[in-house]
């Protein structure tokens, strides 16, 4: 075996922790820096859950607004609804514009806000199409879902995390088969 061989396992063995189970997973604050030899990149810190629950909330929210933008135009000129063009496409598109920015945003402390403010239109809709508001609660439940999961993921992979520094690490490394 070459000694570029055996530390790269080394390497690898340092960057897994063991888990409450005692199985070993790898540890998501550590980036292990690549080897000489490696063409992989190091491994990037994982995202925060409530961040990317958020953030995807908030896409597929706007893809909503801009579908009922089209379903409200699509009405107006059915003779349904009477709302001007004008109000229909520039309130819409403005909501999707909104919702674009808040996914960018998440990552502020005031993005949270945003999205919750950003909740409320939809809601609004049910005096245009009553349609439009129950898909607005549905989102709405799936941001109140995505703040309160991806909180607890947060939490439990800190606890993790900190568990497994804490933890003594006397694991001896892999036994290596002698050839």
């Amino acid at each position: 075996m070459t000694e570029a061989n055996g530390g790269r396992k080394a390497a690898a063995a340092d960057a897994v922790a063991p888990d409450a189970d005692g199985a070993t997973m790898p540890d998501a604050d550590v980036a292990s820096p690549p080897d000489a030899g490696s063409t992989q990149p190091a491994q990037r810190p994982q995202r925060p859950a409530a961040l990317v629950f958020t953030q995807a909330v908030l896409a597929l929210q706007a893809f909503a607004a801009l579908f009922a933008t089209l379903l409200v135009s699509g009405l107006d000129k059915a003779g349904t609804v009477n709302v001007p063009a004008g109000v229909t496409w520039g309130g819409g598109l403005a909501l999707v514009l909104l919702l674009g920015y808040a996914v960018g945003q998440q990552k502020k402390r005031w993005g949270r806000w945003l999205g919750w403010i950003l909740q409320l239109p939809m809601l609004v809709g049910a005096v245009i199409e009553p349609a439009i508001a129950i898909i607005g609660v549905m989102f709405v439940g799936l941001w109140i879902m995505a703040l309160r999961i991806g909180g607890r993921i947060d939490r439990e992979r800190a606890e993790r995390i900190e568990a497994a520094r804490a933890a003594p690490s006397d694991v001896p490394p892999p036994a290596e088969d002698a050839e």
